[in-house]
């Protein structure tokens, strides 16, 4: 092998070492933000003000959102009336814990979040309710961060 093609194959495999770590790094970070944001969106639910929980969500005109009630919402509109009308007015408080499931994938500028949760309800009356629920996050990366474009809540039947 020639000098030259030595010296070519060094400048390659130097470039390969510097360019490919930043790039898996960068992943490693937006996962790790991801990760970091998923509970703040579930914390936000928690406070029971939708102004709290609306900047976390796209509100574009079709984007549908799945809840546990009613079978669907079409949009963030729908999705933030709905959430005051059957999940805050009706409760006193709401407490969501987390898993040790939670599972971020992102391809570009699109990510999912899937996880379990236990969520206990207190209503204005005084009674209480927990649920073992699922949730699914789709998220997409904007100018201002990641956002959610969908979501499906729901528990399984029986309720466990």
């Amino acid at each position: 092998m020639s000098a030259r093609k030595v010296v070519a194959l060094a400048l390659l495999v130097v470039l390969a070492v510097v360019i490919l770590p930043p790039t898996a790094t960068s992943a490693d970070r937006e996962e790790a933000a991801l990760r970091a944001l998923v509970p703040k969106i579930v914390a936000a639910w928690g406070t029971m003000d939708i102004f709290k929980v609306a900047p976390y969500y796209a509100a574009d005109a079709d984007f549908a959102y799945f809840d546990i009630v009613p079978l669907k919402y079409n949009n963030w509109k729908e999705y933030s009336e709905g959430a005051q009308k059957y999940l805050f007015d009706p409760n006193r408080s709401i407490s969501a814990k987390l898993n040790d499931d939670l599972a971020v994938h992102r391809r570009g500028a699109l990510a999912w979040a899937t996880f379990t949760l236990a969520i206990d309800l207190v209503s204005k009356e005084g009674s209480s309710l927990h649920l073992n629920a699922r949730w699914t996050m789709v998220l997409e990366k904007r100018a201002k961060g990641w956002i959610v474009v969908h979501e499906h809540v729901s528990v399984p039947l029986g309720g466990s």
